[in-house]
């Protein structure tokens, strides 16, 4: 998908943001690819950049700047890592709630498909 179609698709699923709030810089994006080794498909970049358009509850941050107040995908893998049976491929994008996530996999880079995350298969 392109940029303008996955725009396309959030506008008539989601609500627009209220705030003005800052898509991931080109900084975030090379921490966050050196932070798991792995580069991120176009989709979920084109994803992460206009999602700070709209509301998504449970969606992880990647930028840095001025966000929806959700923790970091970094801070919440990290967290994940160090307090349970983390797979370490598993980078979690979008959490559900109770310790389950929408997540992609690292060692597959930008054709990784999302995977469903739950606290249950532990």
């Amino acid at each position: 998908m392109t940029y303008d179609e996955v725009e396309a698709v959030l506008s008539q699923v989601l609500d627009r943001e209220w705030d003005k709030l800052d898509p991931p810089s080109l900084n975030d994006w090379e921490k966050v690819e050196k932070r798991f080794n792995c580069r991120f498909g176009d989709e979920f970049t084109y994803f992460f950049n206009l999602i700070s358009k709209y509301v998504l509850p449970g969606i992880l941050n990647v930028s840095t700047g001025k966000n929806n107040g959700n923790d970091l995908i970094t801070f919440v893998y990290d967290y994940e890592i160090n307090n349970g049976n983390w797979n370490a491929n598993m980078i979690p994008f979008l959490e559900i709630g109770n310790g389950d996530y929408f997540c992609i996999n690292a060692k597959y880079g930008p054709v990784s498909p999302v995977y469903y995350n739950s606290s249950e298969d532990f």
